[in-house]
């Protein structure tokens, strides 16, 4: 196989040779895209042209030819796109166009994505499905190589097109034949008549040619309500993969992301805060009835077969894409507004319950610097809207906070003063609890640590329950 270089030649001398010269950025992709085209080919039976040179006058250079006779006014969609042809040479060509590549087979669509992230085409999207005639995002133009005849075209494009809208059909030979069958054909009435425009170089293979049909005024196609739609074919498309990082701590530190999960959470996140969403996962648009979204929120729609991967509790969809920014930092000079928790936890699911039981109780939560992010899956799960209903704040290390030797912060541990004759002394309180396990970190004077009394061989409650039985017990010394 030729090395790049040549390959470069080559795909520049074609295009030179059909009248058409590219910049170093686009003949950059066209070699990448070439690259990546003939390592995949044979594994993901992306074509069954063999020979190198053909490859880039039948895919590449035919594609940016089409382009040449276009002029879309919207979205364009390649219908029936294979393995991105001629969508990507487009998209390479005309990087102002928005495309839609429409194909339902996975191993062609994991070539296309993989494609467009590798050449940075931001004006591609894909439609991971069969276009029907129940499609319904507004496209105004569709452009089709060879797919379809142009009966069949007319007959499934009449529904999909906005008016004014053109159907652009690249043919060989027997277009004049096909243009005469598709006169009787159904949709027929819908568009306007129809013109032919050769293209290609003289005398070098078959003849080449543009049809293009205008849709007629009239009755535009539904348009749905969800209309910022993205799909998302594969497990290796960059933004799923993205979401699957939100699985952990790092990953939505680095995003600033989290994924809130449960139809009923969903629902609650988007009525409490709308302004922090940034957009739905679901596998169709009718998942989203009744959130509660405005109709221009980002959707993305994933296959139904990667969703669960998305989805760690097998709740279904919708997933809300949301914003995770950094808690606000607790003051340690200020005086408690609130009852407060300061918690170490590591486990997310206790994070997710101390901060339930903060809101239920009228509290404040701190998290310490040893504690799981709030953002996490678990700790989301746990705490359901409540981490948007009460204050949670970033506080200092375990060890730190008992160094500050503040009055009104007392700690939380096994054989300290009993909780049950405990008089808590006026104005609020802070509770500090241990890691899971280890317990306590660094120097509590012994007139500061509290505890819960419990039956002989029981070693220790959980985390969360033990503050929330904790706070309990203050509340209700504090009431006589």
């Amino acid at each position: 196989m030729a090395g790049p270089a040549k390959r470069a030649e080559t795909i520049g001398r074609e295009f030179a040779r059909a009248g058409l010269s590219l910049s170093p950025l686009e003949l950059e992709r066209f070699v990448r895209l070439d690259g990546l085209l003939l390592e995949r080919k044979d594994e993901l039976d992306l074509t069954r042209i063999d020979d190198p040179a053909d490859i880039v006058t039948k895919h590449y250079v035919d594609g940016a030819l089409a382009a040449e006779l276009m002029e879309p006014e919207g979205l364009l969609m390649d219908l029936g796109s294979g393995a991105g042809f001629p969508g990507l040479p487009m998209a390479i060509r005309k990087p102002g166009w928005r495309l839609l590549l429409a194909e339902p087979r996975r191993r062609k669509l994991e070539f296309i994505e993989e494609a467009a992230e590798l050449l940075g085409l931001e004006n591609v999207e894909v439609y991971p499905h069969k276009v029907t005639a129940s499609f319904d995002r507004p496209v105004w133009g569709v452009v089709t190589r060879d797919f379809l005849s142009v009966a069949a075209a007319v007959e499934l494009c009449a529904g999909i097109l906005l008016p004014g809208g053109a159907l652009y059909m690249m043919k060989g030979a027997n277009a004049e034949r096909e243009m005469g069958e598709a006169e009787s054909a159904e949709g027929r009435e819908a568009f306007g008549p129809a013109s032919i425009v050769g293209y290609g170089e003289a005398g070098k293979g078959p003849p080449r040619c543009l049809v293009v049909m205008r849709r007629a005024g009239g009755k535009a196609p539904p348009v749905p309500r969800w209309h910022n739609i993205t799909e998302i074919a594969s497990s290796g498309n960059s933004r799923f993969r993205g979401w699957l990082s939100l699985s952990d701590a790092r990953g939505i530190r680095k995003r600033g992301e989290c994924l809130v999960s449960g139809r009923k959470a969903a629902r609650d996140f988007a009525l409490l805060r709308p302004g922090a969403v940034l957009g739905v996962v679901a596998r169709r648009p009718s998942e989203l009835d009744g959130l509660g979204l405005p109709g221009d929120v980002p959707v993305y729609l994933v296959r139904r077969e990667i969703f669960p991967e998305l989805d760690l509790f097998g709740t279904g969809p919708p997933l809300v894409l949301a914003k995770a920014p950094p808690l606000p930092a607790w003051d340690p000079e200020a005086p408690l507004a609130r009852d407060t928790f300061f918690a170490p936890f590591q486990d997310p699911a206790n994070v997710g319950a101390l901060v339930r039981t903060a809101a239920a109780m009228g509290a404040d939560a701190v998290l310490l610097k040893e504690a799981a992010s709030p953002y996490h899956p678990k700790s989301l799960r746990a705490s359901g809207p409540a981490l948007w209903q009460t204050s949670v704040m970033a506080g200092p290390s375990l060890g730190d906070l008992a160094a500050l030797g503040r009055a009104d912060v007392y700690a939380l541990t096994p054989g300290g003063t009993d909780l049950f004759s405990f008089a808590p002394p006026a104005g609020r309180l802070g509770l500090a609890m241990g890691i899971e396990g280890p317990g306590l970190a660094g120097s509590w004077p012994a007139g500061k640590l509290l505890g819960i009394p419990m039956a002989s061989g029981v070693e220790s409650l959980n985390a969360a329950v033990s503050a929330a039985m904790a706070l309990a017990l203050i509340v209700r010394g504090r009431m006589g």
